[in-house]
C-alpha cells in the first residue's frame, strides 16, 4: 500500500464528513422551521375561528370573516 494514498484518503474523508455536518444540520433546521410553521397556521387558524365566533355572538354582523384558506400555509 501507498502511505501518500493513505494521506489522501483519510484527507478525503474527513473533507466529507466536515462537508456533511452543516448540511445535516441545515436539513434539521429546515424541517424544525417547517414544523413549527405548521404549527403556527394551526394555531392562526384557531384563533380566526375564534374571532368568528366572538364576532357572530355579539349579534352583529361578523367583524372578522377571513376568507376561506387565508391561513393556509401557501406552497408554490
Amino acid at each position: 500500500m501507498n502511505p501518500a494514498m493513505d494521506d489522501v484518503s483519510v484527507d478525503t474523508r474527513q473533507r466529507v464528513n466536515e462537508d456533511r455536518r452543516p448540511a445535516e444540520h441545515m436539513a434539521s433546521s429546515a424541517k424544525s422551521l417547517r414544523e413549527e410553521r405548521d404549527r403556527l397556521a394551526r394555531r392562526l387558524a384557531d384563533l380566526e375561528r375564534e374571532l368568528a365566533n366572538l364576532a357572530s355572538r355579539l349579534g352583529a354582523p361578523a367583524a372578522f370573516t377571513p376568507p376561506p384558506g387565508s391561513h393556509a400555509l401557501r406552497r408554490a
